[in-house]
Order: structure tokens, then sequence, then C-alpha cells
């Protein structure tokens, strides 16, 4: 299963389903919300904002599911760092660096 969203500093912001085309068979990600993902993420790179793709297994994903209901985004954005197969970042300039250093308050300079 593939997600996508922003993380930052306080942990992860939004985690959405890459969604299947069953006539085209391709998995297919909303252009404008990715780009709009984009520059929010650029808007908040204060807070390391990041948009990542990832490829999880479905408890995986229920776990994380579960943690951002609750409310504890640190905990959901670890959890996907942990368990995820795979971790895709846009390219932006840090985007590397800041995937490394998040989930961490410290680094909100307005918190």
């Amino acid at each position: 299963m593939k997600f996508y969203g922003i993380a930052d500093a306080h942990g992860i912001e939004s985690f959405r389903a890459v969604t299947y085309n069953v006539d085209t068979g391709d998995l297919q990600i909303d252009p404008r919300e990715l780009g709009m993902m984009s520059l929010r993420a650029n808007a908040n790179r204060h807070r390391h904002a990041v948009v990542y793709q990832a490829d999880v297994d479905a408890a995986t994903a229920k776990a994380v599911l579960a943690l951002i209901k609750d409310g504890n985004y640190t905990d959901a954005l670890t959890k996907l760092k942990d368990e995820a197969k795979t971790i895709s970042l846009a390219k932006s300039p840090g985007a590397e660096k800041s995937w490394r250093l998040i989930p961490n308050e410290d680094l909100d300079p307005f918190s």
C-alpha cells in the first residue's frame, strides 16, 4: 500500500492513500493535491516540512492512521519511518536532511 503526505517537526500532518486506476492499472496521485502539498511544505521549511511517499503493509497503515486519529502525530511519523518498506521524498532543498531530523518539536522556531 502506498501513502503520501506532509510531515514536519511535529510529526505527520497528512497520510493519504495512493489510488489505483482499475482501467489503466496505474497508481495515481492527484497532481493538484500533490502540488498544493509541495507549496505548503516549502512554505513551512522552517518546521522542516517535507512531502513524502511511503510503501507500507496494511498493519502499519492501520497503526499510523490510529495514531493520527488519536492526535499522536509524532508517534505516527516515528512508526512510519520505522516500518515503511520504502520512502521517497519530493525534491526540495534540504528535504533529506529534514527527514532525518524529524519528528522533533524543538526544531520548530515558533513553538
